[in-house]
């Protein structure tokens, strides 16, 4: 079941432009940022296709999802467009949710190569919340001009990270890796509605049997965006080395196809039992952790 919050405050809108305008190849840079700023790397070229996907993330007024075969770039062209909104508007944070912690870490390389420095914000509450807080509040004051924070599904829902959610400015740009992930209740109910600029990067976001989720999510970030960069468009255009995809199909015994079901089923509830107590196991370690000093 899909719940529907109260409305939130009508977001904040940005005028935003056409980025690469009469410019016939590379990216420019007006500014010269400070590290923990976004810049495009001097040697980065983007790929046509990927200039193609910024232009028109932001002629849908900053938001929608990209829809690009693994290893296309995706990550590129989404700190692409965060170093077009830091020269458009001043963007403040950039906020990257990931499923899991090995993407995380690669996020955080490529986002190092942008000239950013990354709150990683996963795992231990005590090794991220007092420097996440700390940049917030240092943003808020003015002392601090950006901030870069990268963290998992499963930190994004618990009460540590929701509690700074609501301290992060209009202008922040979320984006959600492998977005498909986001599409379950507990966690769309967790995204930000005071986050305008909003960014999905998914090689497949409709989910498997899941037509409520991927509208749940479609809505949230928006719609699949011009052009959808498939495997067969990534190896024509030489962004993949070419190979042979030969799938064997393997039909199961009616057996089989009722065990699968079952533990299919099981792993579903289990799942869900996971997601719903994970906030308040990080609560309760927090309030050990306090109670302990």
């Amino acid at each position: 079941m899909y719940l529907t919050r109260n409305i939130a405050p009508k977001l904040p809108t940005f005028k935003l432009k056409l980025p690469y305008a009469g410019e016939k190849k590379g990216s420019y840079q007006v500014k010269q940022p400070l590290p923990g700023f976004p810049k495009m790397p001097l040697s980065l070229q983007l790929r046509e296709y990927q200039r193609q996907a910024v232009t028109s993330w932001f002629a849908n007024h900053g938001r929608g999802t990209l829809k690009m075969a693994t290893g296309s770039g995706k990550t590129i062209t989404a700190l692409a467009i965060a170093c077009e909104l830091y020269q458009q508007i001043d963007l403040q944070v950039l906020l990257v949710v990931c499923p899991y912690r090995h993407l995380v870490t690669q996020w955080g390389r490529e986002c190092e190569k942008f000239n950013l420095q990354p709150i990683l914000a996963f795992d231990n509450l005590r090794s991220w919340q007092s420097q996440l807080s700390t940049a917030i509040y240092n943003l808020c004051s003015g002392s601090q001009n950006f901030v870069t924070v990268i963290t998992t599904n499963s930190t994004l829902i618990s009460d540590g990270f929701q509690t700074q959610l609501k301290y992060f400015p209009p202008k922040t740009l979320i984006i959600g890796d492998e977005a498909h992930n986001l599409g379950s209740p507990k966690l769309e109910e967790s995204l930000p509605r005071n986050v305008g600029l909003r960014l999905a990067l998914s090689a497949t976001p409709e989910r498997y049997f899941d037509d409520d989720g991927t509208q749940s999510l479609l809505d949230y970030f928006g719609p699949v965006l011009q052009p959808e960069f498939n495997l067969q468009d990534a190896i024509s255009q030489g962004a993949l080395v070419h190979y042979i995809y030969n799938p064997v199909l393997v039909e199961l015994t009616e057996f089989e196809s009722i065990a699968y079901l079952k533990l299919t089923k099981k792993s579903a509830v289990l799942y869900y039992i996971k997601i719903e107590i994970w906030g308040t196991r990080e609560t309760l370690k927090t309030t050990k952790i306090l109670n302990h000093y």
